[in-house]
């Protein structure tokens, strides 16, 4: 699934993002503007420019962080018995469950700046390397990975440098709310408007 759900999972929740956040995606599109050449609709990328995109990335990884693509319960089995502080020991066997949205929403962990609150700059701090897990965690976490996130910057940088995304109000949001899950968590629909950036809003 990695090879195309995942990435279309993410770029729907992108598009969303964008939309509903109209400064963070002009900052988007001027870090892109850095980069490349607007004029040049069909400009070649290179692993290399997409590597040093910062705010490409933190933002990328901040939309995965509100809406992780995995399912929101990561199941594993204990191999061994172990002790942890304050719960004390776990059996050999024990059926563990982390829980996706309530690590990505852990003020502890993401703060100071409110969870709730997009802010990509938050990925500037360093944080706890299992705090963030929208592609699951340990040796069975989504292969390809490494290879769905640089789709998804290639695809958001080509997007980003010709359109706007822009938000179609009540049948944007209504379109967030219906939800599917099995081998990922997306939005069965998506209602959003695209503008070609350029030319003027009618």
């Amino acid at each position: 699934a990695a090879g195309y759900e995942t990435t279309s999972t993410a770029l729907a929740y992108i598009s969303y993002v964008l939309a509903t956040h109209p400064k963070e995606q002009q900052k988007l599109q001027e870090h892109i503007d850095a980069y490349f050449d607007s004029s040049i609709k069909h400009e070649p990328t290179s692993y290399e420019t997409i590597a040093e995109m910062d705010y490409l990335d933190s933002f990328i990884r901040e939309t995965l962080r509100m809406y992780p693509i995995t399912p929101s319960i990561v199941n594993r089995q204990s191999t061994h018995e172990f002790y942890i502080g304050k719960i004390g020991t776990i059996p050999i066997g024990t059926i563990i469950s982390a829980n996706t949205h309530s690590l990505h929403y852990n003020s502890t962990l993401w703060g100071p700046v409110d969870p709730y609150v997009f802010y990509p700059e938050r990925f500037a701090t360093k944080r706890h390397p299992l705090a963030w897990i929208p592609f699951g965690v340990g040796p069975r976490n989504c292969v390809a990975m490494r290879f769905a996130l640089m789709e998804i910057k290639i695809a958001v940088v080509r997007i980003c440098k010709i359109y706007s995304i822009v938000d179609c109000g009540e049948q944007t949001s209504q379109s967030m709310k219906e939800i599917q899950e099995f081998t990922a968590i997306a939005p069965k629909n998506l209602i959003i408007r695209l503008h070609c950036r350029g030319q003027k809003t009618l």
